[in-house]
């Protein structure tokens, strides 16, 4: 694309704003670039026709490539590999994908038994009569094929209609869950049903193999309706990730985890139960201040009903901000939520999947406002090229750096109901050509938390002073599976300042002054201490880091915050620390270092630990100083 074409497509975005926002300009236009994408869905062989749902985009074979599940309800998805040469080959029979011609909605693809390569579920029923789900077990590393665990898992009993799904940790025990929204059936009658929560049980203490249980009923989960689309965070940031759901008849719900293994409806009280025809509930920290915030698209066309932006009000209640934002009413089904353009700021993407009808998608391309907390919005997509493929009926959209350049790439799957025939599409994969606007990546793996950091936040502060939050997640907008390598847009920031993983565990990991244009394979690391403190006495202190690392502690009476530019971590011990014990990381993640309490020591005194953890991969580098914890002795 030339230089000339994109100052004309900037000044396009630019006058579609509107006079209303001419004072904020410059301070949008100070971060956010043109940024123009090409379908090569043709040229790269994954056109796919079919009745499209959610899609996944996702490395399956763990061979440093995103690989895509593309679902098309009524027949067969399809599993494609990518390629060395950024091709991509169809794997479902060599990786013996079973053929199952059923109405898959969405994929949720996750590590669900920490064992290190993705396993997929498939929700499916949709509007059709119940159906059986999917769920395939990853064994490419062993076997070279995903073993169909549906009948052995427990997490594919129910006979009823679901439409979406999310996964997360609802109980913090380190695995993760899969909650499934269910919908009437256009062909069975109007019974309402309540969603399902199928908890993880972790591996059989004889077999090793995957166990869910059903608990919807006892956490809380017993709300009757006709629900669409759910996405999950920890709304109010209170350690355990929240449900919302969208309702089509009825009130949204927003389940709140209350930390003991129920939730509780919060909808109403947070304002976010705004009724009828909601498709779904996207987070997404549009105005990046550490709260999710909220969208919900609505499927409505002519009562000029808009689809929904709520702002968090960090009180555990939203505030809808949708007429100020320049929310659209369109018929929105398929729809996701990325920092498509790189400026730092998340966008939303919409197609309006109607079973009669084709129109072109939407791209809701946000910005902040000067001097607040709120956003707005402008229609981007005809100046991107993401309706290049002119009409269509759109569903997942699924994001992620496919090409492996620094930019967002996206996967758009097309069609309608498989019942009406000819509502069948041709899918586009819309690789991004890139701008001037830096970046940087981040693939979390938790040891003490989930392997996939599902519920991490994860923050990084340019040296522009701004705050760029991303959080891992697992079945967003139409049940999709964004890659799982978090991509921070970062405008015209130069470099990054400060960079912090706040995992599930509650463990904190904090980088100074990393590089951008890189991407950064990070491990969970932290420590814990048990024992009492006392003098002579005995301490344990736990350590969590990437295998085979060398954990060496250090303590000091006194604590400080010494960021080190040159070795990326962060110094918490003032004075002159003492070293303590080493020991090397097991291949599980962790150790237990001893630390000896001073025989001198008087009651009162305080003791700060930290450990410095190096990676193998690094041999001659610090891989992490971690959080400190402060003993005092009894």
């Amino acid at each position: 694309m030339t230089t000339l074409l994109k100052s004309l497509l900037a000044a396009c975005v630019v006058s579609a704003v509107g006079s209303s926002a001419v004072v904020a300009q410059s301070r949008i236009y100070s971060h956010s670039k043109p940024m123009f994408f090409q379908d090569k869905a043709t040229r790269v062989g994954v056109e796919s026709p079919g009745y499209g749902r959610g899609t996944a985009m996702v490395d399956l074979d763990n061979d440093g490539l995103l690989d895509l599940i593309v679902t098309t309800a009524g027949g067969d998805d399809q599993f494609w590999r990518q390629t060395s040469s950024q091709n991509f080959q169809q794997m479902n029979i060599p990786w013996s994908v079973p053929a199952t011609q059923d109405e898959s909605w969405g994929v949720l693809v996750a590590d669900f038994d920490n064992d290190g390569d993705k396993d997929v579920y498939f929700p499916n029923g949709g509007y059709s009569p119940g159906e059986a789900n999917v769920m395939l077990r990853n064994d490419l590393n062993t076997s070279g094929k995903f073993e169909n665990i549906s009948a052995s898992s427990g997490a594919c009993a129910s006979a009823l209609s679901n439409f979406g799904g999310s996964v997360l940790d609802y109980d913090n025990d380190g695995d993760l869950d899969i909650f499934l929204t269910t919908a009437v059936s256009y062909f069975t009658g109007t019974t309402l049903q309540r969603c399902e929560l199928y908890r993880n049980e972790g591996p059989h203490p004889t077999t090793g193999a995957m166990q869910f249980t059903e608990v919807g009923l006892a956490a809380g989960i017993t709300t009757l309706g006709d629900f669409r689309h759910c996405g999950v965070a920890d709304y109010d940031n209170d350690g355990y990730m929240d449900i919302m759901v969208g309702s089509y008849d009825g009130n949204n719900l927003l389940y709140h985890n209350n930390g003991d293994g129920t939730f509780t409806d919060k909808a109403q009280a947070a304002g976010v139960q705004d009724p009828f025809r909601s498709f779904g509930g996207t987070f997404e920290d549009f105005n990046n201040d550490g709260w999710p915030d909220l969208f919900i698209p609505k499927y409505e066309f002519n009562s000029g009903v808009k689809s929904r932006v709520y702002i968090n009000n960090q009180d555990g209640t939203f505030r809808d901000i949708s007429d100020f934002a320049g929310m659209s009413s369109q018929g929105d089904m398929g729809h996701n939520t990325s920092d498509v353009n790189a400026d730092g700021y998340p966008d939303i993407l919409i197609g309006t999947g109607h079973p009669f009808q084709v129109r072109n998608d939407l791209v809701k391309a946000m910005f902040p406002v000067l001097n607040s907390d709120s956003m707005k919005s402008h229609e981007a997509a005809r100046f991107m090229g993401l309706d290049s493929v002119g009409l269509s009926r759109s569903h997942g959209y699924a994001l992620g750096d496919i090409d492996n350049d620094g930019d967002v790439d996206i996967y758009n799957n097309n069609g309608g109901p498989s019942q009406i025939q000819n509502s069948w599409g041709y899918n586009a994969f819309y690789f991004a050509e890139g701008n001037t606007s830096n970046w940087m990546k981040m693939s979390l793996t938790g040891v003490v938390s989930n392997r996939d950091a599902i519920g991490a936040r994860v923050m990084v502060e340019g040296t522009d002073d701004r705050e760029i939050w991303r959080y891992p997640a697992v079945g967003k907008g139409f049940c999709n599976t964004d890659s799982p390598i978090l991509h921070f847009g970062l405008g015209n920031a130069v470099g990054t300042k400060l960079t912090e993983i706040y995992w599930p565990s509650a463990l904190v990991q904090t980088y100074v002054n990393l590089d951008t244009q890189k991407q950064y394979d990070i491990v969970e690391t932290g420590i814990r201490i048990t024992g009492t403190p006392v003098a002579g006495g005995q301490m344990m202190i736990r350590v969590s880091g990437v295998p085979g690392g060398l954990a060496t502690s250090f303590y000091s009476l006194t604590s400080a915050f010494l960021p080190d530019p040159v070795e990326h971590v962060v110094h918490r011990l003032g004075g002159n620390p003492i070293q303590g014990p080493s020991a090397t990381i097991t291949d599980q993640g962790g150790v237990n270092i001893p630390f000896t309490i001073p025989a001198s020591a008087t009651s009162g005194t305080s003791f700060f630990i930290q450990v410095t953890v190096t990676d193998p991969r690094y041999p001659n580098g610090i891989h992490l100083k971690t959080n400190a914890v402060e003993l005092v002795v009894t």
